[in-house]
C-alpha cells in the first residue's frame, strides 16, 4: 500500500554539526532553501592550512572560531536566523544542542562523532543527513524512523578521523552537494534517500548505492492530491 505523502517543512531550523570542508560546502546552498533558522555546532578555529578546502574562510579569519567566521560571510546572502555554537559535540551536549530542530546535517569526520549524533537524532525522532570525506573518497547517508543505524560498533584508531590536508575542495563540494539534494527532497515532503548510503570514489569516478534495511521498507509514495 503506497504511504502518504509527507508533509513539506517550511521555515526549517536546521543543525549543523561540523563547519570543516563539507560544512562549508553546504552552508551556502542551505541558504537558498527554505530555511528559517540554522544552528552551526564546531569547536574549531580557522587555521591557514584550511584556507584552501574550507572556501567560507580567508587570510583574515585565521585564528577566529570557524562557526563565528562562517556566519559573520553567510549572513548578508539572506534572511536565516544564525545560531553560532562554539563547541565540539560530545554526550554531554549533543542533546540540548540537537533538540528542537527539524533536520540535523551531520558534516564531521570521525566515526565516533557520527555514533553519537546518530544516537541522538534517532532519540529526538531528528532526520539526519550525513556526509564525510576520506582522500578523494565520500560516502552520504540519511536516516530517519525507526530502522537501521549505520553507525554502529567499536571505532578503530583509522576510523577517528583523517587528514584533511589531503582532501580537495572538490570533494567536500561533492559532499555537500549530495547531501543538500537529499535535505531540499526531505524539506520538500520527501524521504531524503532514508537509509540508503552512496559511496563515490571520485578519482576512479565509481559509485556504489548501499540499501540499507529501512530503505528495504519504503514503498512508493504517492501523489498529493
Amino acid at each position: 500500500m503506497p504511504m502518504t505523502q509527507r508533509r513539506a517543512i517550511d521555515h526549517a531550523r536546521i543543525a549543523v554539526v561540523g563547519a570543516g570542508g563539507t560544512g562549508c560546502g553546504l552552508l551556502p546552498l542551505l541558504t537558498a532553501m527554505p530555511v528559517a533558522a540554522i544552528t552551526v555546532i564546531d569547536g574549531d578555529t580557522v587555521e591557514a592550512v584550511n584556507l584552501p578546502r574550507q572556501l567560507l574562510f580567508a587570510p583574515g579569519d585565521v585564528g577566529r572560531p570557524k562557526v563565528q567566521a562562517a556566519v559573520d560571510r553567510l549572513r548578508p546572502m539572506g534572511t536565516v536566523a544564525w545560531r553560532p555554537e562554539f563547541r565540539f559535540i560530545d554526550p554531554a551536549n549533543a542533546r540540548a544542542l540537537l533538540a528542537g530542530h527539524h533536520l540535523v546535517a551531520d558534516c564531521t569526520d570521525d566515526l565516533a562523532a557520527r555514533q553519537l549524533i546518530e544516537r541522538t537524532c534517532h532519540a529526538e525522532g531528528i532526520p539526519l543527513v550525513s556526509g564525510s570525506v576520506h582522500a578523494r573518497q565520500l560516502q552520504v547517508v540519511t536516516v530517519q524512523g525507526p530502522g537501521h543505524r549505520f553507525f554502529q560498533g567499536r571505532t578503530s584508531e583509522e576510523q577517528m578521523g583523517c587528514d584533511m590536508r589531503t582532501v580537495p575542495a572538490a570533494v567536500t563540494t561533492l559532499a555537500a552537494s549530495l547531501m543538500a539534494l537529499r535535505i531540499a527532497d526531505i524539506l520538500a515532503g520527501g524521504d531524503g534517500l532514508a537509509g540508503i548510503m552512496d559511496l563515490v570514489d571520485a578519482a576512479n569516478g565509481r559509485w556504489l548505492r548501499l540499501m540499507g534495511a529501512e530503505a528495504a521498507a519504503l514503498t512508493q509514495i504517492a501523489p498529493s492530491a
